[in-house]
């Protein structure tokens, strides 16, 4: 694709707005922090709208708008959490090929599967933190560390945890064994929910190329996920580093897998008139039993498939990459 002046002025004010909305990892403030959870979106909107490069160029843009807001390690932590991750399912996103090079019909185009873009970003999603990691140089030192003081700060806001010291460290120790999970399980689910948004919005504008994707029965892991997700799970408990980065993947792809269960009860429930009380009754389960997404990981390690949507080729332009 050649970029334009239109194209390079779209991707770097795309990238200015992404780098204002990360603003919460300077100024740490409610608001700051809120406006972080949708910093992928001008990268998803640019890419998808106007093509992998200019989402390419708004990644860069962002970076660099953050290193001189703020100082370059900052940069570099945005563009691994934020920029990177936009910037490559989009390109995923984009993806398409002609069926017939897949034995399909002429005429039509295949898209890149929703669940290989899932099982991608979560690798890329769990690699950034992993570095993340090594760049702060999180150990069983820095864990142990960030153990005894969250332990301490429990006992003293607690009341009943402060007679109980071995409780209020053993939960504390928990809390940090499973941080490097959780972070990038949650950042995930952010980064799905800003290409969800995104799509949404370019499809509503008419700049979207992709055809319509069913996400409550598109929205899966492949079966190659379940090996990798696997090896990770049975990884997590090797020492050092090796245990935590294999934590970070597990973390990372669990919350594909938990995304996809959610997609399944969507996709079974659909026409029935029940199912506003289902998915209420469902999502506030979650909400004050957190065990109940255990089931719906469950669920979506028992429903891999592969679903891509196709479209007319001579109603559409030609994709910027192939598969």
């Amino acid at each position: 694709m050649k970029l334009t002046a239109k194209d390079f002025g779209v991707g770097v004010l795309a990238g200015f707005a992404a780098a204002l909305l990360s603003i919460g990892v300077i100024t740490q403030s409610t608001l700051a922090m809120a406006l972080l959870l949708f910093s992928p979106l001008p990268i998803f909107a640019a890419a998808l709208g106007w093509g992998t490069a200019v989402g390419f160029v708004a990644a860069l843009s962002m970076a660099v708008a953050v290193s001189v807001l703020a100082a370059p390690m900052a940069a570099l932590i945005v563009v691994l959490i934020t920029a990177l991750p936009a910037a490559a399912a989009s390109y995923f996103a984009g993806l398409a090929r002609p069926a017939e090079e897949i034995g399909g019909p002429k005429d039509v185009t295949v898209w890149y599967p929703l669940a290989d873009t899932l099982l991608r970003l979560a690798l890329i999603v769990a690699a950034s933190f992993i570095v993340i990691g090594v760049l702060v140089g999180f150990n069983d030192d820095l864990a142990g560390e960030l153990a005894k003081s969250l332990g301490q700060q429990l006992a003293a806001s607690n009341p009943e945890l402060a007679g109980n010291a071995d409780v209020a460290q053993g939960m504390a120790e928990f809390v940090v064994r499973v941080l490097p999970a959780l972070q990038p399980a949650v950042w995930m689910m952010v980064i799905v929910a800003n290409l969800y948004l995104a799509l949404r919005l370019t499809g509503a504008s008419g700049k979207l190329r992709r055809p319509h994707d069913d996400w409550p029965r598109a929205l899966r892991m492949p079966r190659a996920a379940l090996i990798i997700f696997a090896v990770a799970c049975a990884a997590c408990f090797l020492p050092g580093g090796a245990g935590y980065a294999a934590t970070a993947i597990a973390g990372a792809l669990g919350a594909g897998f938990t995304m996809a269960g959610f997609a399944i009860l969507h996709a079974r429930t659909r026409g029935a008139s029940w199912r506003p009380v289902a998915l209420w009754l469902a999502y506030l389960a979650v909400v004050l039993f957190a065990f109940v997404l255990f089931l719906f990981l469950l669920a979506g390690l028992f429903d891999t498939s592969r679903n891509a949507p196709v479209s007319r080729a001579a109603n559409t332009n030609p994709p910027d990459n192939d598969q």
